[in-house]
C-alpha cells in the first residue's frame, strides 16, 4: 500500500506544482508577449544604430572623395583612361580593331588566339551619367595562356576597359586527354567616351 503524504510533504508538493504553474504563466504572458519581443526590438534597434554609425562615417569622408575626383578629373593623365573620339559608332569601330590588333599580337603565344566574330553593341544610355558607353562583342578561338594575357591588357592598361561578360567553351572535338587546346571564347567588352563627346550628342 502507498503511504499517505504528511501534511508537511503536501504542502511541499503543492508549493512545487505551485511553482511550475507561475513559471508557465510567466513565459506564457511575460517571455512570449514582452519580454522576448522586447528582446528583438533592442537588438534591431542596436542594428540600426551599427548601420547608421557606418553610413555617417562614409558620409563624413564624402568632401574628401569630391576633391579627390575633381583633381583627378583635372588631371590630363586621367583623359587616357577614357575611349578617345566623338562618335561612337566610330569609337566602337576603333576598339573592334584595336582589341583586333592585341589578338594577333598574341596569335603565336601558346596555342594563339585567333579573331572570329566581332561586333558593336548599342548599350541603353542612362542621361544622368556624365559618361556615355561604348560596347563590342567579340568571339575568340584562343588559347588559355594567351587569353589571360589579352584579358589583362583589356583592364588594367589604358584606355580603361571592363569585361562585362566572359564565356569559354571547350572545343567539342578537343581531345579526352591531354590539353585544351584553343577555346570558343566569348567576350563583352565596355569601355567609356570622355565627357565633352557625351554632352555634344546630348539632344
Amino acid at each position: 500500500m502507498k503511504r499517505a503524504l504528511t501534511e508537511r510533504e503536501r504542502r511541499g508538493a503543492a508549493l512545487i506544482a505551485l511553482g511550475v504553474v507561475l513559471a508557465g504563466l510567466y513565459w506564457l504572458l511575460v517571455q512570449s508577449w514582452f519580454t522576448g519581443p522586447l528582446s528583438d526590438i533592442d537588438g534591431q534597434i542596436q542594428q540600426l544604430r551599427e548601420q547608421q554609425q557606418r553610413y555617417a562615417g562614409q558620409l563624413a569622408l564624402r568632401p574628401l572623395l569630391d576633391k579627390q575626383l575633381q583633381r583627378a578629373r583635372q588631371d590630363p593623365a586621367s583623359s587616357t583612361s577614357l575611349l578617345p573620339g566623338d562618335d561612337p559608332s566610330a569609337v566602337a569601330a576603333d576598339l573592334m580593331q584595336r582589341i583586333a590588333d592585341l589578338i594577333k599580337a598574341k596569335a603565336t603565344q601558346g596555342a594563339g588566339c585567333t579573331l572570329t566574330q566581332r561586333m558593336p553593341i548599342t548599350p541603353e544610355q542612362d542621361s544622368a551619367q556624365p559618361y556615355r558607353q561604348v560596347k563590342v562583342s567579340l568571339t575568340l578561338e584562343c588559347g588559355i595562356e594567351p587569353l589571360m594575357a589579352l584579358l589583362h591588357t583589356l583592364e588594367f592598361h589604358r584606355p580603361f576597359l571592363f569585361v562585362d561578360a566572359l564565356s569559354v567553351r571547350r572545343a567539342s572535338n578537343a581531345p579526352a586527354t591531354g590539353g585544351a587546346g584553343r577555346l570558343t571564347v566569348h567576350l563583352l567588352v565596355r569601355g567609356y567616351l570622355p565627357k565633352a563627346a557625351a554632352a555634344q550628342e546630348a539632344p
